[in-house]
């Protein structure tokens, strides 16, 4: 093992992890079942269950970015 070798250490805060478990499987989930049972349809209820959780982060970074400036 050479001596000039790097380590690579990333660190996830606890913030982080539960928003992607919030945003991706608990909204993604409702948004399915939200759309699933008054149109019966799995095609929109999943397109709806894969684009709802892109579009509440765009939004969350729209909202930050108004209240920054």
């Amino acid at each position: 093992m050479k001596n000039n070798e790097s380590f690579v250490f990333v660190t996830i805060p606890l913030s982080e992890i539960k928003k992607f478990i919030l945003i991706d499987f608990v909204a993604g989930t409702v948004i399915y079942f939200a759309i699933k049972f008054p149109l019966h349809s799995f095609i929109a209820a999943s397109a709806g269950s894969m684009f709802g959780p892109i579009l509440i982060r765009q939004s969350m970074k729209m909202v930050q970015n108004r209240a920054k400036a």
